[in-house]
């Protein structure tokens, strides 16, 4: 009788298939922990950026609320409106820049987010003649909230292609 011989070849091929399905799943496993890293820190730059937002704009209300302050006792003190905007941006010189613009007086301040970002807020300041003609329930009226950038920007367009 004669034995019947496998064929190597079955038996190759099996093991392959599985070498490389394994090295599939390996390469997609790191390629999947690359990404949950990059994500996570993307993730925490986005909230450390977030807490610094919060905390400026936390400062730019407390300023705000000073301002609203500053209008009210000077609006319970002056006699017609140009006193009023007078008394208003000697009081506010402390934290705020004043300018007589289009008739009317506007406060401008920033507050510093982190090295190269500030809050920067501009305020229309109204007369208490204005607030009972407008029926505004404030002194102000907000015209800019926003981020600004306060460095320097360098862009460093070289390639080292060649050592």
């Amino acid at each position: 009788m004669k034995k019947k011989s496998l064929p190597v070849t079955n038996i190759g091929t099996i093991s392959l298939m599985m070498i490389f399905i394994v090295l599939c799943m390996v390469t997609f496993a790191a390629l999947s922990l690359s990404s949950a890293a990059g994500d996570a820190r993307a993730g925490q730059k986005m909230q450390a950026h977030l807490e610094e937002y919060y905390n400026a704009s936390n400062e730019a209300e407390a300023l705000l609320a000073k301002a609203d302050r500053i209008c009210a006792d000077a609006a319970g003190v002056s006699l017609d409106t140009e006193e009023f905007y007078r008394l208003v941006s000697e009081d506010a010189k402390g934290f705020a820049a004043a300018d007589f613009a289009d008739g009317g007086l506007t406060l401008s301040y920033q507050v510093d987010l982190n090295g190269s970002q500030a809050l920067s807020v501009r305020l229309l300041i109204r007369a208490p003649e204005q607030i009972q003609a407008e029926g505004a329930d404030s002194y102000y009226k907000i015209l800019s909230w926003q981020v600004i950038s306060t460095g320097s920007w360098e862009g460093d367009n070289t390639l080292k292609l060649i050592q």
